[in-house]
């Protein structure tokens, strides 16, 4: 084990690029609240959550120090089944993710790329229509995991 101290990882800006390809919601609760809301939301959604990664510790094992952060990996069967019977080279862009991060102005940011740009570019009506559906599903997720509590729950 290393006695050096971890090296901090400086956040760089994000590129404007981004916003064509990925979509974005940004919260004031700590990492920790977003994840358990987005797992909820993910269950909710009727897709099975198939992993998490923890970039911090992966990063603290490297040697480097970054904020919290969580990726959350996403599908169901019954999704891929549909992929695959489009087409079997779609299945790279299988499953889902979501990206949470704490910025250091202490945002926490969701982020996910958007499907039904990644399944239109195989030209295939099926995996057109699959990625729009699944596109509006994890915008449907993003903004259940941070809507704000009903008056009932609270």
């Amino acid at each position: 084990m290393s006695l050096e101290a971890p090296v901090p990882v400086a956040y760089g800006d994000v590129g404007i690029a981004a916003a064509a390809f990925q979509h974005v919601r940004s919260s004031a609760l700590p990492v920790e609240a977003v994840v358990a809301r987005l797992k909820q939301a993910i269950i909710a959604a009727d897709l099975w959550i198939l992993h998490e990664i923890n970039p911090q510790m992966v990063l603290a094992r490297g040697g480097y120090e970054i904020g919290s952060g969580r990726q959350l990996l996403c599908f169901h069967p019954d999704l891929m089944a549909r992929l695959l019977a489009a087409d079997p080279a779609a299945l790279l862009e299988a499953p889902l993710k979501f990206a949470i991060v704490a910025l250091p102005d202490r945002t926490v940011t969701i982020r996910w790329i958007d499907p039904a740009q990644s399944f239109a570019r195989y030209e295939n009506a099926a995996l057109a229509a699959l990625g729009r559906e699944l596109s509006a599903l994890c915008d449907r997720i993003a903004a259940a995991a941070l809507a704000e509590p009903s008056l009932a729950t609270r």
